[in-house]
């Protein structure tokens, strides 16, 4: 046996040493080189022997190797088709790891520009046509296995030339099929989503790009709900490994995830496939900004597996129900708790949440009082906190909303922290209480954990004294927060105490108020770059220094004739309460509007930034092999002459 298993990988490099070599070929040879089980690591070995300028002159034999194999899938033959995915898969990653210069030399080398659009355009045809067949779901894997490989090759997708050819002939229809399929889905639906990700980044801002197009005019309520199984799976599937791992290192937390109606104790396996795969969650970004329809998936109700087999199948007997919005909520919850680890993530997560809290429909859900949901916030074990634990009741998805961005601004008090992270933390915040102040919702939240959340990263980042615009634009948002708190509370606030606690809040903190109002009189007095925010900025203050002004003296001449030094929080409050009238305040224009959210200028960098890593990471980790069981599947089935 293992003579005969030397003569075959001997065939097999004996047959691609004279291809290399630029010997032809008869058809018998190419007939049997695709029966042939590819051998990677020899295959590989060959093209390494290669330099950049040998295998340019290479070009013809490696045209002709290229045309043969998108021939080959013509036959419809399945351990052929196999074997010739498994080829073109090394075969781009062989010529794409050479220095060629541009992407078109690359395309040049496998394909040959003369022909390259018919033959690119036969080979995306014969792809599509694996995707919809009722072959193997094996065969499936490996067809996106090589488009995976495909997209991946360049850091910069938008550079990378080969992806082109899917721009012009589109395999939308392919990813649908695999993804509305429950079959397939299960298996391959996260593939798909991961490949569809990166190909609606390619020149995403240069021209229309035809899976946005299709991506954004999706009404298919069958795909929506496709798309939404394959991410609260994978969401559901790392939080309750996550959960595990964190529950494994920090024993104080078991008796509260226990509690947690989803909590599914994850296997071995998914233990060490903790990996955050960010490609998905840039997929799932796109859906919600790109298509409005999305909105009604993230909030319906929907089965989801927990958990996968040792050999990729879903196990069918775990499933829990969750809408992927309040799973979205942990998940962002776990990303929050390891920001400088998960720093691209946090951001990713941020702008979902921007365009729910955007999303009218997405609103009113959120502040249903019909709709609660027992969802999980993780929280980060902090010394001043008299308990870290949280017991989980049911709420509405805006009281969890508004419950983790508090915990995000109180568990993220670092030095280097990227403080454009606190504005888009802000803005959710404030596109809350614009919705609560236009539609009258009142929710039941205590509000003075969410001021005290915002004050205190507010006096953290003003302590760091540090030079950047971005601190300006984050105190005008504070500013406009309150602000909203002050003018507009009495449309939103559960009742008029909160008036009184809010003011109780200003007046006991007033101090960081005054560092801020500091902080823009120092920047509005330099003249540089920051001239009209300082101006914005001491606008915004111009009420909350109202208020301090007001009722501090007044509490001091209280304290004065009852011969107190520091009134309790009770006293304070019954001493507003009797000066309300007298306070006079600023009316501010355009408190309650804010500017939609946008990719394009602010975020393209970041974007860029983002494709460039994952496109690395997918390079880096996919791996081209056959594995034994998959590979006797296929010999079955052509043995009993299933092609």
């Amino acid at each position: 046996m293992s003579v005969h298993k030397t003569l075959f990988k001997s065939k097999f490099s004996i047959i691609y040493e004279s291809i290399l070599k630029g010997e032809e070929q008869d058809d018998a040879v190419w007939e049997e080189l695709f029966l042939i089980k590819v051998n990677v690591g020899a295959f590989e070995d060959l093209f390494s022997k290669l330099s950049s300028n040998e295998l340019i002159q290479l070009k013809s034999s490696i045209n002709k190797l290229f045309r043969k194999c998108v021939d080959g899938l013509k036959e419809e033959h399945s351990i052929k088709s196999l074997n010739i995915l498994m080829t073109l898969s090394c075969l781009v990653r062989c010529v794409w790891r050479r220095d060629l210069g541009e992407g078109f030399r690359a395309v040049d080398v496998l394909v040959g520009f003369d022909e390259a659009e018919q033959i690119m355009s036969s080979l995306i045809e014969q792809l599509h046509k694996i995707l919809i067949s009722n072959q193997l779901q094996e065969l499936k894997y490996y067809a996106l296995l090589f488009l995976k490989i495909l997209t991946s090759v360049s850091d910069n997708i938008s550079q990378n030339t080969m992806v082109e050819y899917l721009m012009l002939h589109s395999l939308w229809f392919s990813f649908c099929k695999v993804i509305v399929t429950p079959s397939v889905r299960s298996n391959l639906g996260s593939h798909s989503l991961s490949i569809l990700a990166l190909l609606l980044n390619y020149r995403k801002n240069e021209y229309s790009n035809p899976y946005s197009i299709k991506v954004a005019g999706c009404d298919d309520e069958l795909l929506l709900n496709g798309f939404g199984e394959i991410l609260l799976n994978y969401i559901n599937r790392y939080n309750n490994t996550a959960l595990a791992v964190r529950q494994a290192s920090n024993q104080s937390y078991s008796e509260y995830i226990s509690s947690w109606i989803y909590w599914t104790y994850p296997s071995v396996e998914e233990e060490k496939d903790l990996k955050l795969d960010l490609s998905l969650l840039l997929c799932l970004y796109e859906i919600v900004h790109l298509n409005r329809s999305f909105t009604t998936v993230l909030t319906q109700t929907m089965s989801s597996s927990t958990g996968d087999d040792a050999d990729g199948e879903k196990q069918k007997s775990e499933e829990c129900h969750s809408n992927l919005i309040s799973t979205f909520l942990t998940f962002s919850s776990l990303i929050f708790s390891n920001v400088r680890d998960n720093l691209a993530a946090a951001q990713l997560c941020f702008d979902i949440l921007l365009c729910v809290s955007e999303d009218n429909y997405a609103n009113a859900f959120m502040h249903d009082e019909n709709q609660v949901f027992p969802v999980f916030i993780y929280r980060t074990k902090l010394r001043h906190r008299k308990d870290n634990k949280k017991e989980l009741t049911a709420m509405s998805l805006a009281y969890i909303l508004l419950d983790l961005t508090s915990e995000f601004l109180m568990t993220n008090l670092t030095k280097n922290f990227p403080f454009e992270l606190y504005s888009k933390c802000y803005r959710v915040i404030h596109r809350i209480l614009c919705y609560q102040k236009k539609c009258r919702v009142r929710l039941n939240y205590p509000w003075e954990t969410l001021w005290n959340s915002i004050i205190s990263a507010v006096k953290w980042s003003n302590s760091l004294k540090l030079d950047d615009p971005e601190i300006i634009n984050n105190y005008i948002q504070v500013g406009r927060i309150f602000n909203m708190f002050v003018m507009y509370g009495d449309t939103f606030l559960p009742n008029p105490g909160s008036y009184d606690e809010l003011y109780y809040e200003l007046l006991r903190q007033h101090g960081v108020f005054d560092a801020l109002n500091e902080t823009g009189l120092k920047y509005l007095d330099k003249g540089n770059t920051h001239k009209e925010a300082c101006k914005e900025l001491l606008s915004n203050l111009h009420n909350v220094r109202a208020i301090v002004n007001h009722f501090s003296p007044k509490i001091e001449a209280w304290s004065t004739a009852n011969k107190i030094s520091t009134p309790t929080p009770e006293e304070v409050m019954d001493i507003v309460r009797s000066n309300y009238d007298t306070l006079t305040l600023k009316l501010q224009d355009g408190l309650d509007h804010f500017e939609r959210y946008s990719e394009v200028p602010k975020e393209q960098q970041f974007f860029t930034n983002l494709i460039r890593k994952i496109t690395k990471d997918k390079r880096e980790s996919t791996t081209v092999q056959i594995e034994t069981t998959a590979y006797h599947k296929f010999t079955t089935v052509s043995n009993i002459g299933q092609c």
